[in-house]
């Protein structure tokens, strides 16, 4: 929810012309580091909320983030987790993916007719904006990840000697 708040808010006000949806970073993010157990309420929840935010088609938000989340999981099966260059190019083709799919369906649905190329200095824009800082977000997630873990984890240890056997 702090994603799609900074991203309504700050970004929406002053930021690049050319932002990126930030929740894309964390879909791969959770693609590549939590079960779907865990991922597929977060990401009903994230893209149902982006759809209500967003003005656009409803349900194209929820769509991509669903199919993304699938390509991520599929991808994680043939390439290295762990390799260095593996997740910003995972980010940015997500970013990619969606910025795609978002403009697409604002073309198809339009009243008027758009010309494809006026898009692509947009798309182009927030792809190379994902490529940037996506992969700084997704450091961020993960370290977050941990540092979570690692309070729950001494928070139980705390707890235990307390406990009645």
């Amino acid at each position: 929810m702090v994603l799609i708040i900074v991203q309504t808010t700050v970004l929406a006000g002053g930021g690049p012309s050319s932002a990126y949806d930030l929740l894309a970073p964390f879909v791969v993010y959770m693609g590549v580091y939590r079960l779907p157990r865990e991922a597929v309420p977060v990401l009903l929840l994230g893209g149902l909320a982006m759809d209500g935010i967003s003005g656009g088609v409803f349900g194209t938000h929820l769509s991509v983030y669903l199919w993304m989340y699938a390509g991520v999981r599929w991808a994680i099966q043939f390439l290295h987790v762990g390799n260095v260059i593996l997740l910003p190019l995972l980010v940015t083709a997500g970013v990619a993916f969606e910025s795609l799919a978002v403009a697409f369906s604002a073309v198809v649905l339009a009243s008027s007719a758009w010309p494809v190329e006026s898009m692509f200095s947009v798309v182009s824009g927030q792809v190379l904006w994902g490529a940037v800082t996506g992969p700084i977000l997704m450091l961020l997630f993960i370290r977050g990840q941990k540092t979570v873990d690692g309070a729950r984890t001494s928070f139980v240890q705390e707890k235990d000697p307390l406990r009645i056997p």
